[in-house]
Order: structure tokens, then sequence, then C-alpha cells
């Protein structure tokens, strides 16, 4: 499959234009929710921008009340480090979602099998189709392919393969995901800490899934010191 992305499948979109400075609440899996307004665009508006690759730190999640619930990803015997959160389609200012696609609402078994191994929540998994991967062009199919491409691509810092936990600062975290990942730069990366936890590290890409510059994003992440990072 070609790692470029797919022309066609969106018939209309709406866009959630950022006006806060991150993101808040929960979904499924404990996915934060971009703050900020919908409006309406048209099909004309396409394609999107880039990719924004979102990396959730598991044991800050299953720490919470809504990861107890989480049996695959956080029940006995589980033993996560980051997880796929999702793959997200990006404007350069705001970012479409929840599109009518002509590929349907529903996320085929099949393939929600196959990303298991990387996104342990069956509810997250169809809800990154509803909500992210309606706009993305692709068909399912596709669209699971590239996760899976741009997931592996990346590749995890030593301490967090190691799973120690303890206190970090913000730009050390970064700096970790840049000394692994050569091309990969600091305005092209943002992490959430919601409460001071590390929660999630985000990684903008562009449609051939190569680390880029995203403004937005980068201005948007948590730059604290002092972070708690709970130990896998």
């Amino acid at each position: 499959m070609s790692r470029r992305l797919v022309q066609g499948g969106v018939i209309a979109l709406a866009i959630v234009v950022a006006v806060g400075t991150g993101w808040q609440g929960n979904e499924p899996a404990g996915e934060p929710e971009q703050s900020g307004t919908a409006v309406s665009t048209s099909p004309g508006d396409l394609p999107f921008d880039f990719f924004v690759l979102a990396l959730s730190w598991s044991p800050t999640f299953c720490a919470t009340e809504a990861g107890r619930g989480a049996q695959l990803q956080c029940g006995p015997g589980a033993d996560f480090g980051f997880i796929t959160h999702g793959l997200w389609p990006q404007f350069e200012r705001g970012w479409p979602s929840y599109c009518q696609s002509t590929h349907g609402e529903r996320l085929p078994d099949a393939i929600a099998d196959d990303l298991l191994a990387i996104m342990p929540d069956r509810g997250l998994i169809q809800h990154q189709w509803d909500k992210h991967g309606t706009c993305s062009g692709l068909s399912p199919t596709n669209y699971a392919a590239l996760i899976h491409q741009a997931t592996q691509q990346i590749a995890l810092p030593e301490t967090f393969e190691r799973g120690d936990g303890g206190t970090m600062n913000a730009s050390t975290i970064e700096a970790s995901f840049l000394a692994s990942n050569p091309g990969l730069t600091h305005d092209g990366i943002a992490l959430t800490c919601p409460n001071r936890r590390f929660a999630e590290v985000r990684i903008c890409l562009d449609h051939a899934l190569q680390p880029r510059a995203c403004a937005e994003v980068d201005q948007n992440g948590c730059q604290a010191n002092g972070l708690s990072v709970p130990a896998r």
C-alpha cells in the first residue's frame, strides 16, 4: 500500500477549531478531547495537512477510575507501556472529526482484532474510526495498516522500554524521543500531562509518515517540570 494519503472516501466533515490551550476530558481508554468549537466545511477543503500519532503511557491511564474497568489493557496479567491512542488527521489550525464516509461507521471485527496488540480496547478502536478514521479518506483496512506503520516506525526511549517510572520534566521526555528518532524536532512533538501526570506523547507526521513541524499542536503541549511517570 502506498504510504501517501489515498484520495476519496470522505463526503463531508466537521472541523473542530482549537480555541483552548490543549485537550481536555475523557473518552474510551482515556482519550482526551480536543477543546474547541465545531464549524462546518466542505469536501473542497480537503485534504487535511498532516497526521498526529498519539501514544499513551498505559500505566497512567490504568491508575485512573476509567482504567480500572479496562480489563484487556489494565487487568491482571496486562503489561503495556505505550499503547497507540490513535492516528489523527489534522489541519494547521483545527482538525476534522466525525466525518461521513462511504466506508460506513462500523469497523469490521477482523480489523479491530488486528489492532488489539497496539490498541488494547475495542471501544477505543471503534471510537478512533468514528472520530478520526472516517476523516482520513482511507478504507478501514488501509487506515488500520497506516496506524500499524506509523506506530512501528517510532522508536521508544530506553527508559520507557524498561518502564522504570519516577519523576521527569516534560523537556526531558521530549528530548528522549528526539534522541531515539532522528528527524523528529522539538516543534513536531507535544506531551499531555493532566494533574501533572505524564499521559501521552503526540508526534506530527506528514502524509508519508515522516516527522514534520506542527505549531499549534506543539504550542498546546505540556511544558511542566516534575511530572509523575507511573512505573510499568
